[in-house]
């Protein structure tokens, strides 16, 4: 791992960030949809150590600091710039987490806060997503509302949006937002069809033909409700960038 200081108060933004971290309670949950996508197929039963996600998708201020620090630049900007208060797009699984998984944007983060701050499992996005109401589709309920998620299902949408805003937002039972909509958050796991067996603590394949890693959360581009569901599974390759690709951070229990 790349070794940095371990000062917080040196990074405002991703200071602000590690304050943010949300409690989530450790429980078992039935996983997936039996009546969504045939990729949630099939249900099954996992059960998570409690652990602490970010309220919110890491924001370009943040990547900013990580850029200064490694002496790295700044992605491709997307048509709309690179908004402090956005969240960043444009990174690739890899440079998140590095081409072996223990490099790049979460080794510097690491490194600055003293513990170890990584990509959500799919699991714990879904669980988390959730928020404790296991029977909804949506994490505010069974029904699609516009008014809760920054998509362009009723308004077409050109950009991301603020993490902190006014409208077209939800906060969960956690203290999430944004856990559907604006954009899409990669996760740690390797994508793969699921299967029935009772797990703890999934952290996904060791290889897959593919190697594309899981993507959650629905995006501010699109306007199918389908893709906001805590349940609905996307992936991309490891080193795909996309402006409606970005991240949210976890970390273990404190």
């Amino acid at each position: 791992m790349m070794s940095f200081g371990k000062q917080l108060s040196s990074y405002p933004a991703l200071r602000a960030y590690v304050e943010s971290l949300c409690p989530i309670p450790a429980g078992t949950f039935q996983m997936g949809s039996a009546t969504g996508y045939v990729i949630e197929t099939p249900v099954h039963a996992v059960t998570l150590l409690a652990f602490r996600m970010g309220a919110m998708p890491v924001t370009v201020a943040i990547w900013k600091e990580y850029c200064t620090a490694a002496g790295a630049s700044l992605p491709i900007a997307p048509e709309w710039g690179f908004l402090d208060d956005h969240p960043i797009v444009n990174v690739s699984w890899s440079d998140i987490m590095g081409i072996d998984g223990n490099g790049g944007f979460c080794a510097w983060a690491s490194n600055v806060a003293g513990f170890r701050l990584t990509l959500p499992t799919e699991a714990q996005y879904e669980y988390a997503a959730r928020g404790g109401m296991y029977d909804q589709d949506f994490p505010w309920g069974n029904t699609f509302d516009d008014s809760k998620v920054w998509s362009s299902m009723t308004t077409l949408r050109t950009s991301t949006a603020p993490v902190v805003r006014q409208s077209a937002i939800y906060e969960n039972a956690y203290g999430l937002t944004d856990i559907a909509g604006n954009v899409y958050q990669w996760c740690f796991d390797l994508y793969a069809p699921y299967n029935a067996a009772t797990q703890t603590d999934p952290t996904g394949p060791q290889s897959t033909p593919s190697n594309g890693h899981c993507l959650r959360g629905g995006t501010w581009k699109y306007n199918n409700p389908g893709y906001f569901r805590c349940t609905s599974r996307d992936r991309g390759g490891a080193d795909v960038a996309l402006p409606i690709y970005g991240l949210r951070l976890a970390a273990g229990a404190q």
